[in-house]
């Protein structure tokens, strides 16, 4: 077995659990206060990994230009997630491991084995069948669709620049930029007299400190995968934390969705399966 494969497959179950803890804390707090709070907790997450690891400085200019784009499509997910369903726009937003991996097979010339090419093909196949009109959900607010497509272009774009700004050297300068950007862009739009000292203590900052401290580890591990590994195999296996996220919705928020939705989750699960047993 390849070392990024579980590298990558920590990454898919912790940011599964992060969406749907982010979907409760979002319930509460607004996307501004939400963005800062999480990127905060993020970057504390990562400094023991950047004290041991430091970026060198010709790397930090490429990684402060991912980190922009990072910053705008963590905006553009949340918002989305904060006025969809979560069994709806996670797994729209995870159609954009086919634009990644086609860019890496297209551009840089990776080139995974069969194994890969059908878990590629099946698993944004079980997203789209996600993706379908479902059944009555919570209360859902404007524009959520058209941000799940835009974060799904974002998304898949980002991805592909990271594996070409972390390779050969690692991840650590787009952690530090990529964290440090979105805390900066996070005191702009929620600056610290604007909270309360409910929001810092109530459940929501608790929920997003546990999805936020995990799911920081599980970068680290993600963008290390990442460099070690192929962009068509570990980007659409990482991907299906949306499915599995959906899942989640379903069970414990009790979203409804439609049996052809439920169809997607496993046939998105599959498409995972096979991308493991490529690695």
């Amino acid at each position: 077995m390849h070392v990024w494969l579980p590298l990558a497959a920590m990454a898919l179950v912790a940011w599964s659990l992060q969406r749907l803890l982010s979907k409760i804390a979002l319930k509460t707090l607004t996307t501004a206060k939400f963005y800062l709070l999480s990127a905060t907790i993020s970057l504390f997450v990562y400094l023991p990994y950047l004290l041991f690891h430091p970026p060198a400085a010709s790397e930090l200019l490429p990684a402060l230009g991912l980190a922009c784009l990072m910053a705008v499509t963590f905006w553009v997910t949340t918002e989305a997630i904060r006025r969809g369903p979560l069994g709806v726009v996670s797994p729209v937003t995870a159609l954009s491991p086919a634009l990644t991996a086609a860019l890496a097979i297209g551009l840089i010339g990776e080139r995974p084995g069969w194994l890969a090419y059908a878990g590629i093909a099946i698993a944004p196949a079980g997203v789209a069948l996600l993706s379908a009109p479902g059944g009555k959900t919570d209360v859902e607010k404007p524009g959520w669709m058209a941000l799940a497509i835009a974060s799904l272009v974002l998304q898949g774009l980002g991805a592909f620049v990271a594996k070409l700004v972390v390779t050969p050297a690692g991840p650590s300068a787009l952690l530090l930029m990529g964290a440090g950007v979105q805390v900066l862009v996070g005191l702009a739009l929620a600056p610290p007299w604007r909270w309360t000292l409910q929001e810092l203590s109530g459940r929501p900052a608790l929920y997003t400190v546990f999805a936020y401290s995990i799911a920081g580890i599980a970068t680290i591990g993600y963008l290390s995968a990442l460099a070690s590994g192929p962009a068509a195999v570990v980007v659409p296996l990482v991907s299906t934390s949306p499915a599995l996220a959906g899942i989640l919705g379903v069970v414990l928020l009790k979203e409804r969705l439609r049996r052809r939705q439920l169809a997607g989750l496993l046939v998105a699960l599959v498409g995972a399966a096979l991308l493991a047993g490529e690695g």
